[in-house]
């Protein structure tokens, strides 16, 4: 098949979903699919920089990032990057026609070709089940009220006209279903880790992000994710740092991940300031992987997201995992409690401490065994790939 992904972002620029794309892209066209991503030059989620524009190959994906202006400010329909390339590329020969996120100007552009001339389209969408009820709601002043009636008056019936929506969470699929009304809805979570990638990590490169950290002999707890309110590194610092200051030097909490929101990371640097055994970095992907093999335990305070893709490669990894409840998939699907990882409260700054205090004091390797088994079987990207290729309308 000829497939055309169409998305605002791409990798370098980071986050869950793109990197779900990007995996997926490159698995299809390792599978002998001739696969477009259709994108902006930026190069990350708040439009500050961007890459060159043109058209390139990466990992077999035929890359095509398209000028754009980028709308400062959050604006009410949360349309924030304008391009007219998509609108023209959405007419281009495709097999299959893949909206990734939504509301956008791309989905725009993608249904009125499917309306005229029938081309199947799928839409991925990453906005949890809370975010959309929130949406919907429309409380908060005019524009949230705003923001509300667009996506029933104009989400919506986009959304339908697709041949298939995919959530990325039971949860999701559900309030989709509910709130929407959608009768084209699939849950798919789209996640998954490359074990390769991790395989072939080197104890020396191991000792080499020990050093370049400053780690020592101190056992790791990893937070491997973008600096972001979202993912809650300010209840992780708070739960952490009594136990850090209470046995100095034994173990280590860093927060490893791009700033999204400079402000929050601020208030995440001062919560840390005067704790040695706090490290807040950016690391390259290769030292990330590297220093989930070293990591004793990995957590993710998150205050919401569809999927938690970073716990499924701490599992690989052979870390113990400690997660939120407000990350909808391990709360509905993947994670049980205390079997292959331990699930608290989100925003329950006391829970979160108790959970770390109990993976600091007993190794259960039970646990971590069964949580690495569970993503061997389920979500390596060859398993999540050949789960999507069924769910994707007959092109």
């Amino acid at each position: 098949m000829r497939i055309r992904f169409f998305s605002y972002f791409y990798p370098p620029c980071i986050g869950g979903g793109e990197v779900i794309l990007q995996h997926q892209a490159e698995e299809l066209a390792r599978r002998g699919h001739e696969v477009h991503v259709h994108t902006t030059p930026y190069i990350n989620l708040d439009g500050s920089a961007e890459t060159t524009t043109g058209s390139t190959v990466e990992g077999g994906v035929q890359v095509h990032r398209r000028s754009s202006r980028w709308m400062p400010g959050r604006n009410p329909l949360e349309k924030n990057a304008v391009t007219a390339a998509f609108a023209a590329d959405a007419w281009l020969p495709a097999s299959l026609l893949v909206c990734v996120g939504y509301p956008s100007l791309h989905l725009d552009a993608l249904v009125l070709r499917k309306r005229a001339v029938g081309t199947p389209l799928v839409v991925q969408n990453y906005v949890t089940a809370a975010f959309l009820k929130e949406i919907l709601a429309g409380e908060g002043g005019w524009k949230k009220h705003l923001r509300a009636e667009y996506w029933r008056r104009w989400v919506r019936p986009a959304l339908a006209t697709a041949d298939v929506v995919l959530a990325d969470s039971p949860a999701a699929a559900g309030a989709l279903r509910s709130e929407l009304d959608l009768q084209n809805v699939k849950t798919h979570v789209g996640m998954a880790v490359d074990p390769a990638e991790f395989d072939m990590v080197t104890p020396d490169a191991m000792a080499a992000v020990r050093k370049r950290l400053n780690l020592g002999e101190a056992r790791v707890v990893l937070a491997p994710s973008r600096i972001s309110h979202q993912k809650g590194a300010d209840l992780l610092v708070k739960a952490m740092r009594p136990l850090l200051e209470a046995k100095p030097g034994a173990w280590k909490l860093v927060i490893a991940g791009p700033v999204n929101e400079s402000e929050y990371a601020a208030e995440v640097v001062a919560l840390a300031r005067g704790c040695a055994d706090i490290i807040i970095t950016q690391l390259p992907r290769v030292q990330q992987v590297a220093l989930f093999r070293t990591a004793e335990i990995v957590a993710l305070p998150s205050r919401g997201e569809t999927v938690g893709g970073v716990v499924f490669e701490g599992m690989y990894a052979d870390a113990l995992c400690i997660v939120s409840s407000a990350v909808e998939a391990a709360r509905d699907d993947y994670l049980r409690d205390g079997e292959n990882g331990l699930l608290v409260r989100s925003e329950d700054v006391d829970a979160l401490r108790r959970a770390l205090s109990r993976a600091m004091s007993e190794p259960m390797p039970a646990v971590r065994a069964s949580g690495r088994r569970m993503v061997q079987e389920r979500f390596t990207w060859r398993a999540s790939v050949d789960r999507l290729v069924e769910l994707y309308p007959r092109a």
